[in-house]
This record gives structure tokens, sequence and C-alpha cells, in this order.
């Protein structure tokens, strides 16, 4: 009864573990989630479904990228700024200057930098039964990234790879239910927050619930540039920051958010290998 009854507990044991709840699983005295950052990432990059229904048991992570999740960053200041400037991009576009420091915490009176770096997507406008054909064009008017300015996350990304800072990283924001109604003040700095740009269309919700998204959900350029952000904001960190959909560090908890819908994570991290890589060889 015994060997029998070893192999149901410990298969048991194993379906909570991949099973967590990232809201418990945080441990308040350090103020960041349990595990290493590859566990991290695994448990806060699930796949979020339609509604906000997180159904993974843990994320799909390319081997490579969970390696370098716990290496140096490996690129100086002077290959980081030289391709920056060959692309013709400026400080506004990635959330500030790389020589800044990123935005902080205070745990047991020392400064402890940010840990995560939440992707969200803004879920609107909203349409009524069917996309615009020109989503990914200039023409879309949602593309203007002047048309994006309210101060609830440090930097909106359009669906043409366009991006505009509305806080500098190094300004502490907090911008999910977690932070705003569980760690409250203490961890203003401790995430940091991208918006992308993605329309909704609400049946079968409403125009105040919109869950259906495009697809694919983002655009190759979105990636791209959502890759390069990640990059410099770890850089400015010293070392990789975790990333994280807002839909899983708000789960369980109410009037949680479904967002970001249809988002491919390997798209995401073959654009961060890549772009190291051209960094690199700068």
């Amino acid at each position: 009864m015994k060997n029998l009854l070893f192999p149901i507990l410990f298969a048991f044991n194993i379906l909570i573990i991949q099973a967590q709840i990232p809201s418990e699983e945080f441990d308040k005295t350090k103020m960041e989630y349990k595990g290493s950052k590859s566990m991290q990432a695994k448990m806060l990059m699930r796949h979020v479904d339609i509604w906000g229904k997180i159904n993974e048991k843990e994320a799909k992570l390319d081997v490579t990228y969970l390696e370098l999740l716990n290496s140096s960053i490996g690129i100086t200041k002077e290959q980081l700024q030289k391709h920056l400037h060959s692309k013709n991009i400026t400080n506004n576009e990635i959330g500030g200057d790389i020589n800044s420091p990123i935005s902080h915490i205070i745990v047991g009176n020392k400064k402890v930098f940010a840990k995560y770096f939440v992707i969200h997507d803004v879920s609107s406008p909203v349409y009524k039964t069917d996309f615009p054909t020109n989503i990914n064009d200039e023409s879309w008017s949602f593309n203007n990234v002047n048309k994006w300015s309210k101060k609830v996350t440090h930097v909106y990304l359009t669906r043409t790879g366009k991006s505009k800072t509305v806080a500098d990283f190094s300004e502490g924001l907090r911008a999910t239910k977690f932070e705003l109604k569980i760690l409250g003040v203490p961890s203003r700095g401790l995430y940091v927050h991208i918006e992308l740009v993605q329309p909704r269309v609400y049946p079968p919700g409403n125009i105040k619930n919109a869950p259906v998204a495009p697809k694919p959900g983002f655009t190759n350029a979105q990636y791209e540039k959502l890759a390069l952000l990640y990059i410099c904001s770890s850089f400015r960190k010293g070392e990789w920051l975790v990333p994280a959909f807002h839909a899983n560090i708000d789960q369980n908890l109410n009037d949680s958010h479904d967002d970001p819908q249809n988002f491919e994570t390997q798209k995401f991290t073959d654009n961060v290998l890549k772009i190291l890589l051209e960094i690199k060889k700068t």
C-alpha cells in the first residue's frame, strides 16, 4: 500500500507546485516571488486565455532564455549606446537615459532596485464587431504615440513599433491590483510597466469588458521594441529583470485584468536573444 500511495502523493505535490498563484508565492520580507528567476518567469509568463483565464501550469520558455536570466548582462554601456545611436533611438523611446539607475524600493533600510518587467496591453480602443483592417499601419490613429499619455505605465508601445516614455524607468509606479491593493506603497518601484497597444472587440462581452483581441495579438515591430525595452531596463538594473504578465500578477484577485492577450513568449525571447547579439557585434 505504501508503494502505491507515495507516487500518488508525489504527483499531487507536483501538481500543486505547477499551479502556483503568484500573489500567494510572494515573500513580503524579501519583496520578491519565491524561487529562482527561472521559476518565477515560468510562473509569471503563463499564457493568458480569453477572460483572463490561466490554465497553463507553467510557461514554456526557451531554454537559452532561461539560462540568460541567471547570467550577467554581458554588454557594455558603449555597445548599447552605439546600438541605440545606429537605430536613431532616443531616450524618450526607451524609458529614459540608460546611464540613470532604475526605480527602487526600500527593504530593511536598504535600496533594492526593480526586479520585474510587467507586460500589459491597453485593451483599447473597443470595437463592436470587427477590427479595422489597418490596425498595424501608420494610418490607424491609435498608432500615433501622442494619443497615449496617461501616466499608468512607464512606456506605451504602438503596433508599428513606436514607443513613448510617460514615466522614466527611474520613477516608481504601481499599475497592478497586487501592487495597489495588496503590497501598497512599499512596492512603488519594484515593477517596471510596459503597455502594448492592442484593440478589442466586445461580443460576447460588452463595451466595458471587451474580451476579444486580434490574432496575432501583437506585431513583430512590437516584439522587437519590447525586447529592446527589456534589455535597456535590465541594463539599468545591472542584471536581468524577470518578465511578467499583468494577468498572472493579479491572478485570483478581485477585478483582475486579462492582459496581455495572444502574447507569443517565443517571439519575445527570440527578439531578446537576437538584439543582444546585434548589440555585441555593434
